[in-house]
């Protein structure tokens, strides 16, 4: 092939300001598409140039410095959550109060109550380990159960085999095979079919997350079934009446087909895919709403603790709901990597929404 022609000066300043020109009709539409709400939290994911973080709340500070800002109030516990659930664990005792008798509320944000330090890190231990092994098994479905013939016994006994031995990776019992076996056109659950604010033109997008007829899928010896060709799945926009997401009667839930293009992996890789678990009644995230006729048992541990923070908080907040009206029905287990992160999202799926909404962040420092 002949040299290309080189371009003079002139040509590479035309270029130069016709691709700045590009650049600056891009980020002017997606900002026409961003609510105030994803622009304040695009500041904080900001790369170039670095987020200022003065402004962010970080409730693991100590509580002198918290309290420095008129707008916190550190208030006490109705009751202690260790003495209504032994999986709070047993704190260590404080000069002042034991970590998890009282709470954090913030004057701009009425409803929100913050608890530190719920949890010991031998009862975190415990939940993490329920959350990879237990409530990950069917018939709870997760977003592998999309595109991968998952075992009933979920993912983490396979790597655990593995790990411990137990099995080989020479074994193609421990791979989980593929639903779909040819369309490569197929969509399914991704990376943000389960965020309310998905930006598919920023970076660092957020890898998932973790809120029946009882689903007895196949196990990965039973034969594939072929799919039919379908288009890629779009993320259904949901119109919302007095507050609560609904999905005309005449328009099915309908779940995303499985893929063909996804890769076969062993064990350890794939646990590392699984995003979230739906528990109780499981969540349609194309439509944001919940599957009533789809209702997994839901795990009676998580009923008790989230009964147990209701009864703590009950008259704390601005708010009050007595802790004998509430009962866990549904939930969500979102998985994170150290690169993930859940968007900046709102929780309107419920029906009740006087109802308390309760969620518990765990996780294992790693030492060098």
């Amino acid at each position: 092939m002949p040299d290309p022609q080189p371009i003079s000066n002139r040509q590479r300043k035309i270029m130069e300001r016709q691709a700045e020109r590009n650049r600056e009709m891009t980020a002017a539409k997606r900002a026409e598409t961003r609510t105030p709400f994803r622009e304040a939290e695009l500041q904080f994911l900001s790369r170039h140039p670095p987020p200022d973080y003065s402004k962010a709340l970080d409730f693991r500070q100590p509580p002198d410095l918290l309290l420095a800002d008129p707008k916190i109030k550190q208030v006490p516990l109705r009751k202690q959550m260790g003495q209504l659930s032994e999986l709070f664990g047993v704190q260590p005792p404080s000069t002042t109060v034991h970590k998890n008798e009282y709470a954090y509320l913030h004057e701009d944000h009425p409803g929100l109550i913050y608890i530190p330090n719920a949890f010991t890190p031998s009862a975190q231990r415990t939940l993490i380990k329920a959350c990879l092994k237990n409530y990950s098994q069917h018939p709870n479905k997760s977003n592998l159960d999309t595109h991968y013939l998952v075992p009933d016994s979920g993912i983490w006994r396979l790597h655990e085999n593995v790990f411990t031995g137990v099995q080989s990776l020479e074994d193609p019992t421990v791979y989980v095979q593929r639903k779909a076996a040819g369309d490569a056109n197929a969509g399914g659950y991704g990376s943000d079919d389960d965020d309310d604010n998905a930006d598919d033109n920023d970076d660092d997008h957020s890898k998932g997350k973790v809120n029946l007829e009882k689903d007895k899928s196949a196990s990965s010896a039973q034969p594939r079934k072929k799919s039919k060709p379908t288009q890629r799945s779009v993320r259904t926009l949901v119109p919302i009446t007095d507050g609560t997401p609904a999905v005309p009667d005449h328009i099915p839930k309908v779940d995303p087909e499985p893929s063909a293009q996804v890769p076969i992996l062993p064990p350890a890789q794939l646990v590392r895919r699984m995003r979230w678990i739906t528990l109780g009644y499981q969540y349609h995230w194309p439509s944001k709403t919940y599957h009533f006729d789809q209702n997994a048992p839901f795990p009676k541990e998580l009923s008790v603790l989230s009964k147990a923070v209701v009864e703590a908080v009950n008259g704390v907040g601005p708010f009050p709901y007595p802790s004998e009206d509430f009962v866990a029905e549904a939930g969500v287990i979102n998985y994170y990597q150290l690169k993930d992160r859940l968007m900046g999202h709102v929780d309107r799926s419920e029906l009740n929404k006087d109802a308390p909404l309760v969620s518990f962040s765990l996780a294992l420092a790693s030492h060098m």
